[in-house]
C-alpha cells in the first residue's frame, strides 16, 4: 500500500494544497483558488483535480488521518450504530397535558421511535457490507463521500 508521502510526491504543491483546501471547505472550485489557480477557470480546474487518481488517493489517506486522530473508525462506527438502534428500540412514555394539573404526565402508553430505528439498521448493515467489500479489494481506502453517496443512492432504492 502506497503511503501519504508516496502519494504526496506524485503531486506538486498546489495539487497538495489543492487537496487540504479541500478538505477544509469542501468546495472545489474555493480549494483550487485558495490553492493557487486562478480564478477564471477554478470550478474546472477543481472537478478535474478531483478526478485524478494521485489526488484522490491523497485526498484518503489524509481522511484516513483525520479520522484515526478523532479515533473514528470501522468500529466506532458500529458501536454508534448499534447504540442509535437501541435507543430507537427503547420504550418511553408518552406524555399528555393534563388540564386541570396544566402539567405534562404519562397517559400510559408507549411509544418508540420504528423509523429510526430501521434507518440505524440499515446503516449498520451497509456498514458491515462496506467492511465486506474493504475486505475483499484488499483494504481499499474509499473517501467520506463516496461513501456518503453510496448511503443516499441506497436510500432512494
Amino acid at each position: 500500500m502506497r503511503t501519504s508521502a508516496d502519494a504526496a510526491g506524485a503531486l506538486n504543491p498546489r495539487q497538495k494544497r489543492f487537496v487540504e483546501e479541500y478538505l477544509i471547505c469542501g468546495n472545489a472550485a474555493e480549494a483550487a483558488e485558495a490553492a493557487g489557480y486562478s480564478p477564471a477557470n477554478a470550478a474546472v480546474r477543481g472537478e478535474r483535480l478531483l478526478k485524478d487518481p494521485a489526488v484522490q488517493r491523497y485526498r484518503r489517506e489524509l481522511e484516513q488521518a483525520l479520522f484515526e486522530s478523532l479515533g473514528v473508525s470501522p468500529a466506532w462506527i458500529g458501536r454508534r450504530l448499534v447504540e442509535i438502534v437501541e435507543r430507537c428500540m427503547q420504550a418511553t412514555p408518552h406524555y399528555s397535558r393534563n388540564p386541570e394539573t396544566r402539567q405534562r404526565e404519562p397517559d400510559g402508553c408507549w411509544e418508540f421511535d420504528p423509523t429510526g430505528a430501521m434507518r440505524a439498521l440499515h446503516e449498520l448493515d451497509e456498514h458491515l457490507r462496506s467492511l465486506h467489500r474493504e475486505d475483499e479489494t484488499e483494504n481499499e481506502l474509499r473517501s467520506f463521500e463516496d461513501w456518503l453517496s453510496e448511503q443516499n443512492n441506497d436510500s432512494r432504492l
